[in-house]
């Protein structure tokens, strides 16, 4: 659907839900349409991504049900092939690129994989072997092949793994701190497997103290988080895939211009590239 449509899908459940005085202002969003929703004194964010994504809503309503904040969902509704959702707000500050922020998100992924390790999975939860990162969308053939090792040992090593429910994107955006409550907010790509794909894809984002962050509080044994560097090359062919993938389709979504979509594959060819 066009943005208009999803605008036009956004001021339809604004209206319905909230009543003709809410006001919404667009937010970023790399794979849906958000924004933030004044309702009064209350504040939402309403996004509008794939109907697919449904079950990793349900994943945030039941850790938030926990004591853990997530951003949960307050009303959702499916209109064609889109999912409608408004969540809470969240307040908070994302962690940076310290050290001391890198463990503390380490920390706070590992406190949220041990509540859902052995979580219910949703019914639609997308499940281990994952089918979406298919490198042969990715059309040079040094990298095609780099990916396709990485796809190849990373599904070799997984079957003994600790299995769970999984965030599926833990940018440091995703965390917000007040004081020294940690949430993790946007859910949208929950799905189920290994949960070091998480911690690789954490300690990709910001750094190695993740890992001693989440040694405290996850459920991952040390001898599984050695395995980590295998699993950062598969969060790097994921990348490869997602950004090839993108720019076929010319998906410009929660992106400044063609540049930034480019700039994700290049990282991806030279963690694959120089590693091999």
């Amino acid at each position: 659907m066009s943005d208009g449509g999803d605008a036009a899908l956004a001021d339809d459940a604004i209206r319905d839900w909230l009543g003709p005085a809410a006001t919404r202002t667009r937010l970023d969003a790399m794979n849906s349409s958000a924004w933030l929703v004044v309702s009064g004194r209350d504040r939402f964010v309403l996004k509008i991504a794939r109907s697919t994504e449904e079950p990793a809503l349900r994943v945030a309503a039941w850790l938030d049900s926990r004591g853990f904040r997530t951003g949960a969902p307050v009303r959702t509704a499916i209109r064609g092939d889109r999912l409608v959702a408004l969540l809470e707000f969240v307040d908070g500050v994302a962690l940076g690129a310290t050290d001391v922020d890198a463990q503390s998100l380490g920390a706070t992924l590992g406190r949220a994989h041990a509540l859902l390790v052995d979580a219910p999975v949703p019914r639609g939860l997308g499940r281990w072997p994952w089918p979406w990162p298919d490198a042969a969308v990715i059309d040079e053939p040094d990298l095609r092949a780099a990916a396709v090792a990485a796809i190849t040992e990373a599904q070799r090593l997984a079957p003994p793994m600790t299995h769970g429910i999984l965030h599926g994107d833990p940018a440091p955006e995703a965390f917000l701190a007040e004081g020294s409550n940690v949430a993790i907010i946007d859910w949208g790509a929950a799905c189920h497997g290994p949960l070091l794909y998480d911690v690789a894809s954490a300690r990709l984002y910001a750094g190695p103290r993740v890992i001693d962050g989440y040694a405290r509080t996850g459920p991952i044994a040390a001898a599984e988080l050695a395995l980590v560097p295998a699993f950062l090359a598969f969060r790097w062919a994921v990348q490869a895939w997602y950004f090839a993938d993108r720019i076929q389709r010319n998906d410009l979504t929660g992106l400044g211009g063609d540049e930034d979509n480019a700039k994700g594959l290049a990282d991806a060819r030279r963690a694959l590239l120089d590693r091999v």
